[in-house]
């Protein structure tokens, strides 16, 4: 499924290689890669004046393109303890979870 009109406020552009037998599969393997680019694009809301940004995630399932846009907001930062932050408490990444409290601090001031 190949977006045809990406969005202007591309972020960071994920492409990720190789050749995935299903999504699950895909997200299983590529789920921390995938999370820390989204506190990098939380990251970046505190150097930029955009309202939305945009984490573009591209690659090969069941021999097809896919492609979708993770489209955030500044005010949307609740995902980054909601979501995140258990996935790196479970794999004890104790530098990533303070990363997350103290980004969320950061982006709720």
């Amino acid at each position: 499924m190949k977006t045809t009109k990406r969005n202007q406020n591309i972020f960071k552009d994920l492409k990720i290689k190789g050749n995935y037998n299903d999504f699950n599969d895909f997200y299983d393997e590529n789920k921390e890669l995938i999370y820390k680019s989204i506190i990098e694009l939380f990251h970046e809301f505190k150097k930029t004046r955009k309202q939305t940004l945009t984490l573009f995630v591209s690659a090969n399932i069941k021999g097809l393109e896919w492609d979708t846009e993770f489209n955030f907001t500044k005010n949307e930062s609740f995902v980054l303890k909601r979501d995140l932050m258990p996935f790196f408490e479970d794999n004890e990444d104790y530098e990533t979870c303070s990363e997350i409290i103290s980004l969320s601090k950061d982006l709720t001031k």
